[in-house]
Parts: structure tokens; sequence; C-alpha cells
């Protein structure tokens, strides 16, 4: 079945919160009942049981309204809503006007609070209503200094005017529901009128294989932040647009009225209640069966993590300092609902991952579509979050803790950090290729691995706003280079993992691990100097000649070692980085130790050599100490 099935299938099994908000306040969501459409109400007037007006208060308000498969979709053409609607059509535009009648009177007798608000408009008292109440529909043609405003000015504040919409409610003794918009008898009365007032051919709906009225226009508004943009649409000339060019709808595959709007509108809810955004693209991860969110793709471990522990707010660092394996275990334990792994194996529901972007203001495409079982979309989270980790720091609570970087945190080192609107572009579609990477097992991309280390190898390019270098920036964004690369080179085949090979002969690792050992022996040698602290903030001359030293190691480590000369002394001879700088030596292949350029491993061996002798650090300078 396809994503537009899917969707379907997902609103049928939880149809029955159709209607209920999911909570109090503006920003609320609600799955739309058939037949209805979300409208942002600026003012709200109360009436009796018999039509009567109460009150008007100008409170705005996001509600769901009757609507017809014209209105929900209109836009410079004149179409009605049933039941509330834009003063324009209450009150200033006859032509409107006299639509939004017509469309009332049609259900009118289905319900008697419609045909209070039917005897209320028709009394035609609603202008003197709103302005009893203070509430301003009056355009002043001249300014504060009693000129004349420009023509241009007056049109478009009364269109400001006409475009102020208008919700009603009924209080009758008795009832607890006076919100029309709450009321689900009349949400049920609009749905039964349409269903008995259905007069459009039946044919097969491709989607449901049920043959049923088709849809001629499709729901507009998905996605809030695509603007008014439609998946599928149909001009209302002879010339149609669907699913392609034709020249009559009915020449490509049809969808039924029901099977459009229950589509729309799940995933509708579903971007608004759980989708991942950026600009105009959203995606969505859910259950079929029950609309349930899911682990969420482009998060980093720790905020998985957070999801589920929220009780136990200690174990968010739960594998810090620990191994890969360890880190692993933990990991899979923290998802399987605290310590019952198998419980990521255990689920049988399909799930499916949809990713939505508009082209244009009108136009919206699926992106990207998967569907898979749970537990093949859990272990392929947990397998990202297993291959693709690093070591990290938290400076807030000055902790190490193991973690897959987010997204946006591999799009950063990618492509550099947030500049101009291409990024939001670039942005939307690293996320799209990401999905590729998480949910279905692809490799990274090579040309991202050659752009990351090119990046973080240039470790001045990272400044603060203030000027200088900033250290913990390019630290963070060194991090995540090495969980890509981590990634990248162990599913071609390698094995490097989370601790510090000393057995590893590969090149580039080896010279990652000389750089490390430069680094830290001038840092040490600082630290041990009179009037320098460890908060000396100055790069060593290891971290100056990075950007030489990934193109040209062996040139640029035989004047790096010259430069260590004065901190061995300082040291008196640093007989302990000698040892090992010569056991690294040791294990070049001859024929290795060249000037060719290094890729992302040197990165790895860098990492952990010098993670390796900074957890040495007190035993170090103790030694030293001790000797003087």
């Amino acid at each position: 079945m396809s994503w537009f099935g899917k969707l379907i299938e997902t609103y049928d099994r939880v149809s029955d919160i159709s209607g209920i908000s999911d909570r109090e306040g503006k920003d609320s969501n609600v799955l739309l009942p058939q037949n209805h459409m979300t409208a942002k109400t600026d003012i709200c007037i109360t009436l009796d049981g018999d039509g009567n007006f109460r009150r008007a208060e100008e409170t705005p308000q996001k509600i769901i309204i009757p609507c017809t498969e014209d209105s929900s979709s209109r836009t410079s053409g004149i179409q009605a809503h049933p039941l509330h609607d834009q003063l324009g059509y209450l009150l200033f535009s006859k032509k409107k006007h006299d639509a939004f009648i017509a469309q009332l009177a049609l259900w009118k007798d289905c319900h008697p609070k419609v045909t209070a608000v039917y005897k209320y408009i028709m009394g035609n008292t609603i202008a003197d209503d709103l302005r009893k109440e203070a509430i301003v529909i009056d355009v002043n043609e001249n300014d504060e200094n009693g000129q004349r405003k420009p023509e241009k000015k007056i049109i478009e504040e009364q269109k400001k005017v006409d475009r102020l919409f208008v919700r009603f409610r009924v209080e009758v003794n008795g009832d607890l529901v006076p919100n029309l918009w709450e009321d689900k008898d009349v949400i049920e009365a609009w749905q039964n009128h349409c269903a008995a007032s259905q007069s459009k051919e039946k044919m097969l709906c491709y989607a449901t294989g049920i043959m049923g009225p088709s849809a001629d226009k499709h729901p507009k508004g998905i996605n809030p932040s695509a603007n008014g943009a439609k998946l599928i649409s149909c001009n209302d000339n002879t010339n149609y647009t669907y699913r392609g060019r034709f020249s009559k709808p009915d020449q490509a595959n049809t969808i039924g009225e029901n099977a459009s709007y229950k589509a729309h509108a799940m995933l509708k809810y579903l971007i608004a209640t759980q989708g991942y955004k950026c600009d105009s693209q959203a995606v969505v991860a859910w259950t079929i069966d029950d609309g349930s969110a899911l682990l969420d793709p482009f998060e980093d471990s720790l905020g998985i993590y957070a999801d589920c522990i929220k009780t136990e707010k200690d174990k968010l660092l739960e594998a810090q300092n620990e191994l890969g394996v360890d880190y692993a275990k933990k990991f899979r334990n923290a998802l399987g609902s605290r310590g019952n792994a198998k419980f990521l194996t255990n689920q049988v529901r399909r799930v499916a991952v949809i990713a939505t972007d508009a082209a244009t203001t009108g136009r919206m495409g699926i992106t990207f579509y998967q569907d898979l079982s749970e537990n093949e979309y859990n272990e392929r989270i947990v397998a990202w979050h297993e291959s693709c980790n690093w070591f990290s720091y938290n400076r807030k609570s000055k902790r190490e803790y193991i973690s897959a970087p987010s997204a946006d945190s591999i799009i950063a080192v990618v492509y550099g950090e947030p500049k101009g609107e291409n990024y939001v572009k670039i942005k939307k579609q690293a996320r799209e290729r990401l999905l590729s990477n998480i949910v279905c097992g692809e490799s990274l991309d090579r040309s991202w691995i050659t752009a990351a280390v090119a990046r973080v190898s240039s470790p001045f390019s990272y400044s603060k706003k203030e000027g200088g270098w900033d250290k913990n920036n390019w630290e963070k964004a060194k991090d995540v280079t090495c969980a890509i690369v981590k990634k990248y080179f162990n599913d071609k085949g390698g094995s490097f993992f989370m601790e510090l090979d000393t057995t590893c002969n590969d090149r580039d690792y080896l010279f990652g691990r000389l750089l490390a050992i430069a680094d830290r022996l001038e840092s040490h040698a600082r630290y041990l100097q009179v009037g320098i602290s460890d908060t000396d903030k100055r790069p060593t001359n290891a971290v100056r000649y990075i950007t030489a030293f990934a193109s040209k190691p062996m040139r640029t480590w035989n004047l790096i070692y010259k430069q260590l000369n004065p901190y061995m002394q300082r040291l008196d001879g640093a007989e302990g980085y000698q040892k090992i700088i010569d056991e690294v030596m040791s294990l070049f292949n001859p024929d290795e130790y060249s000037d060719g350029a290094l890729d992302g491993k040197y990165l790895l061996g860098y990492s952990l050599q010098r993670r390796a002798l900074f957890n040495k650090k007190e035993e170090v300078t103790n030694e030293f100490n001790e000797e003087n």
C-alpha cells in the first residue's frame, strides 16, 4: 500500500480522537473530522437559542469549522464556508454574502443551533452589533490630519477588515457546549448533510479500492510553514494538473473524496504534533495502527535518552566514560523500557517515515517515504547510534559522554555554520539524505567525509564573534567529524573503535597519533611553566600546523618535532612522551611514511591518543614532580 493508503489506514484507526484538541491553548492541534478544516478566527459572536444577539468579543482563536470541497481549497474565488466565515462573506460583499446565505440555508434545519445562526444572519444586525461592542469594522478614509488617505491604502485596510474571521457560539439552557466548533452534534449534523446531499458519480478510488464520489479538489495547508501548498491539485478550468497534465481529471488515477480528506487530515495532524520541521520541509515517523510517535531519527543520543528516561534524569549520562561496547549495551537497555532490550525487537506494528517539502508556494511533494516494521525501524535507529558515535564533553556538567551526533550537528560540520537563505535549501537536502543513511541503512557519502575533514583541518576558521579562535566550537566539530569518519570507514570494512588501538599500523591513524603526542607534550610543558595555567587558550604548534599536516604530514611532522625541543627540555627530556613517539614510529611501513595527504582516520588517531594522554595527566605530572 502507498503512503496515501497508510495515512488513510491510520486515520481510520484513530478516528475516535477527531475533533479533540491535544492540549489547551492557541498552539493546540486537532485531528480534523471529515468535511472540516481549521481556521484562525478573530471575533466571537454569542447568540441565544432563538438567534438573538448577546455579545461579541475580539478574541483570536484557531478552531475547526465545517467546509465544503470548494471552500476548503478556496483562493481568490467566491466559495463560502457553511457556518463560520470572514466579515467579507458575512457583511461587506453582496456576492459573497449571498453565497454564504445560500450555503447556510442548505443545512439550517439540520441542527437547532445552526438554525439560530441562520436567523441571526438574516436579521442583518451584525454590523450594528459589532459597533456597539466597540469592535472596529469601519475603515477611516481620512488620516489623523483630516487628509484623505491614498486609495491604495484604503483598499488595503478594507481587505484586512474583510479577512477578519467570525466564529459563532449559541447558549441554550441546559446545554454545556455553547461553542459550535466543539459541539459533536453540530459536527455530525454537517457530516450527515454532506453524505445525504452527495450527487457525484461514483468512481473507483485507487487508494482504497472503494467505489464512491471522487475528489476534484484537495485540501491545502497541510504544513503551515509551506503556506497553502497542496500535495494534489487541479485547476477549475479544463487544463487539469492531477499528478501530471490531463485534459480531464478522470484520465488520471482517481482518489475518493473521503480518502483524500482522511489522508490529508492525518498528515496535517502528524506534522503538527510530531513533525521534525525545517522551513517548508517536514519529516514524520509514526506507527500506522495508532499514529504514535517513534524515536526521532535526527536526535543525538542524549536527546533520545531524555525521552526514554524522563523520571531518571541522573541516568542521562549513563554512558559516560564507557567504551563503545558498554555504551551500546546501555543505550539498548535505555530504549528497551529500562533494561528490557528485547522490547526493541518484539514489536509487530508497522511504521512509516515520510518527508514533505514545498518547491513553490502552491506545490508540495513527497521527497522521502519508507514503510517498515517497528522492530526494524528501532534496530536501524539503534544501529546508527551504536556505529556513528564518539566522545563528547558537556561543559555545563563538566562530564564526558558518548553520543551519536544530531543531524543538525552533522550538517554543520559538512557544510559549515548556517549562513544565508541558501543554507536552508542545503539543510533540507542534507536531512533527506540522512534519512536514507539512518532509516534505510545506506552508507554516508564520501564527499561528506571529505568536506567535514577538510573543514575541521582548518581549526582557525572557527572564530568567535568578538574575534579569536573558538576552540570549544572546533572541539565539538572535531568530535562530530570523528563520529561520521569512524562509521564511514567501518562500513567500508575497517575496524576502528572507541579506544586507542596501539597495534593499528594504518598510516593516517599513526600520523594522527603523532600529532596528538606533540600537542599534549607542549600543553604539558606549558602547564608546568611558572605563570602559565591550565586555562591557557593559546593553540599549540600541533594545532597551528594541522592544516599543513593534513596535506603534507611527513614534512610538517619534522617541523613540529624540531619545535618540541624547548618543551622537551622543560620536561627534562620528556622520556615518557619520547617513548610513545618511538613506539608509533616503529609501526610505520617504511613505504607509507611519506607526504601523501591524510584522510579522516588521522582525526581518529589524534582524538584517541590525545584522550589517552589526558587521562594520564595526573600520573605524568606526579612522575615529573618526583623526578625533580
